[in-house]
C-alpha cells in the first residue's frame, strides 16, 4: 500500500508504529526539533522528519504544507497530540484525506470529568476518525501503564478498526491507575 501517512508526536511512544507504517509508505513524523526526529529520519529511509513545535499552529501548518508539497497529500493520519494544544489536532485534520486516528490519555475515560472529544470537529471534515484511548495494563492486584510497544499496536489497531473508539489496556476501575 503506497500512501503518505502523517504521525504526529512520532518519535517517542508512537516510534514503532512510525517503523511499521514506513514499510510500505512514505511518513512524515511531527516532532519538537532535534536529535530524535532527526535521528529517525536518518535511520528509516521513508520516514521524514518535520520538526515542528504543534503549541505553535503556524509553525505546523507550514510543516504539513511543506511534507504535502513534497510527498502529496495524506492519506492516513496518527495524532498524539496533548490538550494543551488544541487548535493542533485541527490544523492537522484540515491536512488529511483519509482516516484520522487521535491518540488520548486515560483521561478521555475519566469517570468525573472526561476529556472533550473532537470528534464533532474532525468527522465534519469528512475523515473518518477513530479515537485510541491508552489506560493501563491490570496485573492481578498491581497495575502498570503501558509500554511503547503496547501503545503502537493499539495505535496501528486504530488504523483499521471500524468502531469510532478503542481502549488499549483497561480504564476501570478509574482507582487502579498506576
Amino acid at each position: 500500500m503506497a500512501g503518505h501517512a502523517l504521525v504526529v508526536g512520532g518519535t517517542g511512544m508512537l516510534r514503532d508504529a512510525v517503523v511499521a507504517l514506513a514499510r510500505d509508505r512514505d511518513v512524515t513524523v511531527v516532532a519538537r526539533p532535534g536529535r530524535r526526529i532527526e535521528a529517525l529520519a536518518r535511520e528509516i529511509p521513508r520516514v521524514h522528519a518535520a520538526p515542528a513545535d504543534w503549541h505553535d499552529a503556524d509553525a505546523l501548518g507550514a510543516a504539513l504544507d511543506a511534507a504535502i508539497a513534497a510527498r502529496g497529500p495524506f492519506d492516513l493520519a496518527v495524532a498524539w497530540i496533548h490538550s494543551d494544544a488544541p487548535a493542533a489536532v485541527l490544523v492537522a485534520a484540515r491536512r488529511v484525506r483519509g482516516r484520522f486516528v487521535q491518540v488520548l490519555p486515560c483521561e478521555a475515560e475519566q469517570p468525573k470529568a472526561p476529556r472533550p472529544s473532537r470528534r464533532p470537529e474532525i468527522e465534519a471534515l469528512g475523515l473518518p476518525f477513530h479515537e485510541v484511548v491508552l489506560g493501563w495494563i491490570a496485573e492481578g492486584r498491581r497495575s502498570r501503564w503501558l509500554t511503547d510497544a503496547e501503545i503502537s499496536r493499539g495505535a496501528l489497531a486504530g488504523i483499521a478498526d471500524p468502531r469510532p473508539r478503542s481502549i488499549v489496556g483497561v480504564v476501570a476501575p478509574w482507582t487502579a491507575r498506576p
